[in-house]
């Protein structure tokens, strides 16, 4: 099982919380099991593919805000 921990960080701007619960909601388009909490969102699968996949949706997502951003990623093969 890996598990990812994902936060994006918004920079510059005003509507932060907007592409954070927009990229938030692109993952769970995506059907890839995962929590959200206060300040980072956990994904979960036994994929890598998956997680990749995962992380890609949220940065593309952030991405069409226009806004720069940081993603900070830890992603661990222990349960």
């Amino acid at each position: 099982m890996l598990t990812c921990e994902v936060s994006l960080f918004p920079l510059e701007t005003l509507n932060s919380d907007e592409i954070i619960n927009q990229a938030v909601q692109a993952l769970k388009e995506t059907g890839i099991k995962h929590e959200t909490g206060n300040i980072s969102t956990y994904l979960y699968s036994d994929s890598p593919e998956e997680i990749w996949n995962g992380l890609k949706t949220i940065y593309r997502e952030a991405e069409k805000a226009g806004a720069e951003f940081s993603m900070v990623i830890n992603l661990s093969n222990n349960t």
